[in-house]
């Protein structure tokens, strides 16, 4: 989320001229990121094999390993994974090219979209199916944009460039705007998920995937209050508003880390588990 969030930042609302000197200054953080992203996909494989398998004694069975990989489509959507974070992490080891920013930001969108290849959306077939899948990969695009944007808002808000200087005010404002289409699309996106899952936007009953998506929309529906209370009340009176943006930065950031923990807890909930206790 952060490779793509950033890389997109960058290329979307930084000014032509400042765009490579600023993804150069990002390298170190890049290559961790990408790093930390191999080590948990190669890791992933193992846990999925004893899940699926009999326990922790197949996660380094080759031939369990092997059947995962060919038989089933979280080990389908596994390799895709691989590939995408292996090309990551040799794109980032060479951040020096001008091409490593949207080559990383097309590698990061396509390993967003492997992550919709399963969970609720693989349990459907035909047109619904592809409509849930490229709503979640919408979902996940737009949740990655925003939270791997933050911390470069962040950084600029604490100790600007002197290059970034003068166009600070813009790329805020730019930012900001952005900012509503960005946070409107997670809250359409997730909805539209609860309506392929659950058929209706009304939950059956109070289950606990219902409750925790519940608050997973208020999260966003405060990212969205604070998007706007940004945009309009903050980045107008800068600079000295600039103390209150960089705490309401802070926060939209802590509410994204939270909706991204529940995003993650809601990926492996019955929707239609009546019990919170199964």
């Amino acid at each position: 989320m952060w490779l793509w969030g950033s890389s997109l930042f960058v290329l979307a609302l930084l000014p032509a001229a400042l765009r490579q000197d600023f993804w150069q200054q990002q390298a170190s953080w890049n290559r961790h990121a990408a790093r930390v992203l191999l080590l948990a996909t190669l890791s992933a494989l193992p846990l999925h094999s004893a899940i699926l398998g009999d326990g922790w004694a197949d996660s380094w069975q080759a031939a369990s390993l092997l059947t995962v990989v060919s038989d089933s489509g979280i080990g389908h959507a596994w390799c895709w994974q691989m590939v995408a974070a292996l090309a990551l992490w040799l794109v980032t080891k060479g951040a020096g090219s001008r091409h490593s920013l949207p080559v990383t930001a097309g590698l990061s969108a396509a390993l967003l979209a492997s992550l919709s290849l399963s969970g609720h959306a693989a349990m459907q077939q035909g047109w619904q199916g592809l409509a849930h899948r490229g709503n979640d990969w919408l979902h996940l695009l737009s949740c990655a944009a925003w939270l791997g944007a933050l911390p470069l808002v962040l950084q600029l808000l604490r100790q600007p460039a002197p290059a970034l200087q003068p166009a600070l005010p813009g790329i805020l404002r730019r930012f900001s705007t952005t900012g509503h289409a960005v946070v409107f699309l997670v809250f359409a996106t997730g909805l539209i998920n609860w309506y392929l899952i659950n058929g209706s936007l009304l939950p059956d009953s109070l289950s606990a995937y219902a409750t925790l998506l519940g608050v997973k929309l208020l999260l966003v529906a405060g990212m969205t209050v604070l998007a706007l209370y940004n945009r309009y009340h903050l980045v107008p009176r800068m600079p000295q508003g600039l103390p209150c943006l960089r705490r309401a930065v802070c926060l939209q950031i802590a509410c994204c880390l939270l909706a991204l923990t529940l995003l993650a807890v809601l990926g492996t909930l019955d929707p239609h588990q009546t019990s919170w206790l199964g």
